[in-house]
């Protein structure tokens, strides 16, 4: 089963003994040297293109790569581009959740839903391109900016985001996903491991020290995970761990609204929440941006010549995806079985966990590995 989210593809390998998962292998093929075509552009050029060459939270691949070359440079963002970015991050984790959620749902959603819920992602992704294109351009009005929120709350109300709580709308398509999943137990729930700002010093010297740490990462002692669920894990040890994770990517969406509309209420956000960096050692600099799929990172060295030197991106793919990370760990020694309902299972786990790309996955008997 293959959802096409973006360039590259992460591929699942189960391997099942007595309906037990024994072995599951993760490998990812993506583009390689994309960073590479940073280096030697002047560092304003860094931002744009971040935003061109990804096709996904290609607005929070803009602003982390803009705080890493203003904090290269020893500079700020100032107030009023503060205020734009958080409203365009803000506008976009809401839209890239729902895109995720409804275009690649394992299971068909039930036919009186299917073209209503495509209609109000249109809409959904309307109002969050016009926050973000007034963002791109400096021109955050808040009163345009309240109108577009407005319209981005409607959409997501449509599809079952609430107003309170996280149990979705009744008759929608979140509601429906919930219906699919409420008996999937195959997953024993886990506590996620957050990484978190407190995290960024020691993922930076990492990244900017180890080679391939952009493509392995790790915590020394800890299995970290970034995105939704770990932000917003419940403690309701009721709900099958699928549910979990639904309900915590809802939860992320109806938050993200309330501190849209807050901030186009006030003029004021939360910054540090969703955005942040800081020097690195030498004409370095970093920017970190906690966007739908959890916490990106762009690193940029800035040289003698004043163009970038050099230039690291670590997506939040690599943590969750990672061959000993927390999908994995999850799945390791679940009863998944080995018909169609075990690689249903894991599709649905693997949309919970929200890769950036493309995945694919393989379910087999270990006589048959």
């Amino acid at each position: 089963m293959t959802f096409l989210l973006g360039a590259g593809t992460i591929r699942v390998d189960v391997t099942v003994s007595r309906a037990l998962a024994c072995s599951v292998a993760v490998k990812a093929n993506r583009p390689q040297g994309l960073t590479r075509m940073f280096v030697g552009r002047r560092p304003e050029e860094a931002p744009p293109l971040a935003g061109q060459v990804f096709s996904l939270c290609g607005f929070a691949q803009s602003v982390a790569a803009r705080l890493a070359v203003l904090n290269a440079a020893d500079m700020a963002m100032k107030v009023d581009e503060r205020i734009g970015s958080g409203a365009g991050l803000l506008a976009e984790r809401i839209f890239e959740t729902l895109r995720a959620l409804i275009l690649h749902w394992p299971c068909p959603l039930p036919a009186s839903l299917g073209a209503t819920a495509g209609r109000h992602l249109r809409e959904a992704l309307a109002a969050s391109q016009e926050i973000i294109a007034a963002a791109k351009a400096g021109q955050i009005d808040r009163a345009h900016l309240a109108a577009a929120a407005a319209r981005l709350s409607a959409a997501a109300s449509e599809l079952g985001i609430p107003s309170q709580g996280d149990t979705p709308l009744p008759e929608s398509a979140c509601a429906a996903m919930l219906q699919d999943i409420g008996d999937d137990r195959v997953f024993n729930g886990r506590r996620p491991d957050p990484l978190t700002i407190n995290d960024d010093s020691e993922v930076i010297a990492r990244l900017c020290a180890e080679p391939g740490y952009a493509s392995l990462p790790h915590l020394q002692g800890r299995v970290a995970e970034t995105g939704a669920y770990a932000r917003l894990a419940a403690d309701d040890v009721e709900a099958s761990h699928l549910v979990q994770r639904l309900l915590a990517r809802i939860n992320d969406v109806r938050l993200c609204l309330k501190q849209l509309t807050a901030l186009a209420a006030t003029g004021k956000h939360d910054g540090a929440s969703l955005a942040c960096g800081g020097p690195t050692p030498g004409a370095g600099g970093y920017g970190a941006v906690e966007c739908a799929r959890g916490r990106l990172y762009h690193q940029a060295e800035i040289g003698g010549d004043g163009r970038l030197s050099s230039y690291r991106i670590l997506a939040p793919t690599k943590w969750n995806f990672h061959p000993a990370g927390p999908f994995v760990e999850t799945l390791l020694s679940s009863p998944v079985g080995t018909d169609e309902a075990a690689v249903r299972s894991v599709s649905r786990l693997a949309v919970l966990f929200d890769p950036c790309v493309a995945f694919e996955v393989n379910v087999r008997e270990a006589a048959h590995a």
